[in-house]
């Protein structure tokens, strides 16, 4: 086979990371099913971390990694580039509350969700063990490393990272946006999280782009998740923090469904308005770093463009975002035409957890 180079070389390197994130669910699921527990809530641990370990570190993780090293060619640090792992700046930090923001609206779409879903006639066919009488720490800490750590750093690596700086080739905001919020909602193959989910990947797709940052929905995906599982224990053990979440949501929205509605707009405005901050203190700085550079530059007047002192750097110019400066105005970057044979794999992967998805709905009809 004749070498492939840039472009092509990415689409079927994303598309074999989304492969291998489809296919290692549908094996841990499988290898789950058939691995007895003794039905306590330690047994129901122990098979969750069967699943998220591998699934986790090594299937959306490893092998992804893996394959936009290797057959990506790319040395390590230009892995991590490359998948939005760059230098951490302090405002990305602001994700930590958007994310409580989010678990508080994804709390809202999924309950709807799941009403529409019973409304057909679907019954959810899983049940949880009930949790021990005593609060037992190790288990907590479990809980937050296989359902808040690991998903942060290894789905949004996988979808938020290369997967994601491949597609916006081709793609502006917008359809980089919807088609990581279709992705990451079927990628879950579970209709009951189909929804939400594909909200939840979408935001995290724009941010990305928008921060040019991975870091951001890490931070955001670790701190929705989080917020489930400590509420979830806060709740059964009536911590002093956050005891009774659940049971106030819940009695609001059977007695004052007009107070949660307005809980719920305003989680929306306080994200929105942190996202508006971060993307604020982004462009700030990038004006900053844009205006120290072209006080050591040349300016060409007759083709109204900065000239850049010494050695001509394309990387240095798409990392100063300054592209319109030095190449003109009309300068736009040229989209990648992917071929049929270049979205084999994504196509794959796509349809494989369509039709799993559909087969969790269809089952749930005769549970």
């Amino acid at each position: 086979m004749s070498e492939l180079f840039g472009e092509k070389r990415d689409y079927r390197a994303a598309g074999l990371a989304l492969c291998s994130a489809v296919v290692g669910v549908i094996i841990m699921r499988i290898i789950v099913y058939y691995v007895p527990t003794d039905g306590t809530y330690g047994g129901s641990l122990a098979s969750d971390a069967l699943f998220s370990l591998p699934a986790q570190l090594l299937f959306f993780l490893g092998v992804p990694f893996c394959i936009f090293k290797f057959y990506g060619k790319r040395t390590v640090k230009q892995t991590l580039k490359y998948s939005g792992f760059g230098v951490f700046k302090p405002y990305y930090l602001l994700a930590l509350p958007l994310g409580f923001c989010v678990f508080i609206l994804t709390l809202g779409v999924s309950s709807a969700w799941s009403r529409l879903l019973e409304l057909t006639g679907y019954v959810s066919p899983t049940a949880s063990p009930d949790m021990p009488e005593n609060f037992e720490f190790g288990f907590l800490l479990a809980e937050i490393v296989m359902t808040a750590a690991l998903p942060a750093v290894c789905e949004e690596f996988c979808m938020r990272g290369g997967v994601l700086s491949t597609v916006r080739k081709t793609f502006g905001t917008v359809g980089c946006v919807i088609f990581c919020g279709i992705a990451f909602g079927l990628f879950h193959q579970n209709v009951r999280q189909v929804f939400y989910t594909a909200l939840f990947g979408a935001s995290a797709a724009f941010l990305t782009l928008r921060l040019k940052s991975i870091y951001p929905a890490v931070l955001m995906h670790f701190t929705n998740n989080f917020c489930s599982v400590f509420f979830n224990y806060a709740n059964e053990y009536d911590f002093a923090v956050g005891g009774g979440f659940y049971s106030t949501i819940d009695m609001m929205a059977d007695r004052y469904a007009w107070a949660l509605i307005l809980i719920y707009i305003a989680a929306a405005a306080a994200a929105f308005g942190l996202v508006f901050l971060m993307l604020y203190l982004r462009e700030k700085r990038v004006i900053a770093n844009k205006t120290e550079v072209i006080k050591d530059s040349a300016f060409d007047a007759t083709n109204k463009r900065v000239v850049l002192m010494g050695e001509f750097d394309p990387e240095r110019i798409e990392s100063l975002e300054m592209e319109r400066e030095v190449y003109g105005a009309g300068y736009a970057k040229e989209k990648f035409k992917p071929s049929a044979r270049d979205l084999a794999f994504i196509i794959a992967a796509g349809v494989t957890s369509l039709l799993t998805t559909v087969f969790t709905y269809v089952f749930g009809f005769f549970y």
